[in-house]
């Protein structure tokens, strides 16, 4: 199979995104993708991030750009997460990521990401959409730590609950924590 072909055939599973650290885990000499950018098969997006301009862009583009950016090792989360499980009518001004502590992703791009660096356990990750995510509750409770409208995060656990994404008795769990946190607000 040609260089070519394993480049695109891993982009179409990663929303049209290459990096450097993908074309190494195929054996491919990085270098590779960057002439393939600079003879115009491929858009360099950012630094080791490459998208391929033949495969069509999706509706969650930017959060694939981002999950890139990281090189793979960052998640959606807060607000961004709520947008990507489609349960709240949030619309963040930069993509939110949380990312390994020791991970410290290239400058160049960051100002469209809001970073948030800590270990999250296996049981708070998900896919929605072949993307890496913080589960509903993780990601309300996440949300809620740091600041989001309540009115926000209760509609958000009503659609979850609606769609089956979480269970009642935590759909519970999560509304009592947000009616406390508000009325600690208020005070």
């Amino acid at each position: 199979m040609q260089i070519w072909d394993r480049v695109v055939e891993l982009a179409a599973g990663q929303h049209g995104y290459v990096t450097t650290h993908d074309a190494r885990s195929l054996g491919i000499d990085p270098n590779q993708l960057r002439l393939m950018a600079a003879r115009g098969r491929l858009e360099r997006t950012s630094r080791g991030v490459y998208r391929v301009p033949v495969l069509p862009r999706t509706e969650h583009d930017e959060f694939a750009a981002a999950i890139a950016w990281t090189l793979g090792r960052g998640v959606l989360s807060h607000e961004s997460a709520l947008v990507l499980h489609d349960i709240s009518d949030v619309n963040p001004a930069r993509v939110h990521l949380t990312v390994p502590r020791d991970n410290h992703p290239r400058t160049v791009g960051g100002d469209l990401y809001r970073l948030y660096r800590r270990k999250l356990p296996t049981t708070d990750l998900t896919e929605v959409d072949g993307l890496p995510v913080t589960t509903v509750s993780r990601t309300i409770r996440d949300c809620l730590a740091t600041g989001t409208d309540p009115d926000q995060l209760r509609l958000a656990v009503h659609q979850a609950g609606e769609a089956g994404t979480i269970r009642p008795d935590m759909a519970d769990t999560l509304r009592h924590e947000i009616d406390r946190h508000a009325r600690k607000g208020a005070r």
